[in-house]
């Protein structure tokens, strides 16, 4: 992956926040009912999730609600802090536990009902202060009158203020983890274009220690769950220029499986190098018989079309191997000329 698609990576990202800041700030022109839901409330209501619904990507999150223990309220507290939970992802996930027919407001009386029954004080009380302080900053937020005409920096710095003002110290506890994904997102573009003429192995171990800086205590948590092949691609893009530098094919090949036993194991690193051998000698058959296929149409240009076809198809096969292999190029080939 090059700079230019990370860059894109970004920007998809950013545009992705500020569509669900768009949601979130809409307001609903149905009647009755809806005119009174937040905006997660309505979300729930509608059965949509701005950005899914949290399945595979906060599978290791632990809800405060398990059904085998209830999380004690420090024990929260430090989840929340090391970015083990995300607040505002559990929310969401409890009241998709609500029945279909409740409306939002008795969907968080449910929630905080709960915390009644299986909390004792003191951390029934904290740990209702902080769904209640939640709830509030919805209701707050939407009503809430955001700038029109600050760039997506500005906007989010307004966001975090707007936080603290109705939350307080709770917004780092409840935002905390968002808002350094997003200073981690609108400063990678910036290390990438300050780092660009620095030494390969220099820095990977810079961007990992931006990266650590950025995230703070949510770092661990962050990196458990992100994508091996993500973190793969993004060291393959810091290392963009030595590897381009590589003129020799093997060196290129020992330089890619150093980097995927890394991150993938030496079995499936083994397993990704056959794969290229495959594709490099499909690859160089292919050339071979374009090249013999122009050169036979130039010295057959008086045979049918059908003799000629005939001809091609066992030159295909003579050439890539197998018929399979013949028809497999042939339905490329067809596609391709039909998508011109």
């Amino acid at each position: 992956m090059d700079f230019k698609k990370i860059i894109l990576i970004v920007v998809f990202f950013l545009v992705l926040f500020l569509s669900l800041l768009f949601i979130l700030k809409q307001n609903d022109s149905d009647t009755g009912r809806k005119d009174s839901l937040s905006p997660e409330e309505q979300m729930v209501s509608d059965r949509i999730s701005p950005l899914g619904n949290g399945e595979g990507f906060w599978d290791e999150a632990i809800s405060p609600f398990r059904e085998d223990r209830t999380k004690p309220y420090l024990e929260l507290l430090e989840d929340l802090k090391s970015g083990k939970v995300n607040f505002v992802w559990e929310v969401w996930a409890l009241r998709r536990k609500c029945k279909p027919d409740f409306t939002p407001d008795q969907c968080n009386a449910t929630i905080l009902a709960y915390i009644d029954a299986e909390y004792d004080s003191p951390d029934r009380e904290k740990v209702k202060d902080l769904f209640i302080s939640y709830f509030r900053y919805e209701e707050e937020y939407r009503k809430w009158e955001q700038p029109t005409d600050l760039n997506f920096v500005e906007l989010y710095e307004k966001i975090k203020a707007k936080r603290r003002e109705i939350l307080s110290d709770k917004a780092e506890l409840i935002f905390g983890m968002e808002e350094s994904q997003v200073s981690f997102l609108e400063g990678t573009n910036h290390f990438l274009k300050q780092t660009a003429n620095l030494p390969a192995e220099q820095r990977v171990k810079q961007f990992e220690d931006f990266k650590k800086k950025t995230y703070g205590n949510y770092y661990d948590s962050l990196v458990s769950r992100e994508d091996k092949f993500d973190h793969y691609q993004m060291e393959m893009s810091l290392r963009d220029k030595e590897y381009a530098s590589i003129t020799d094919s093997k060196e290129k090949e020992k330089y890619l499986f150093k980097i995927e036993s890394k991150y993938f194991g030496k079995e499936k690193a083994e397993a990704l190098a056959n794969e290229r051998k495959k594709e490099t000698k499909l690859s160089e058959s292919i050339s071979t018989y374009e090249s013999k296929e122009k050169e036979f149409l130039r010295e057959n240009a008086n045979l049918s079309a059908a003799d000629k076809e005939k001809k091609l198809k066992e030159l295909r096969i003579q050439i890539l191997g197998s018929e399979e292999e013949a028809d497999a190029y042939l339905r490329r080939k067809n596609i391709e000329e039909a998508g011109k």
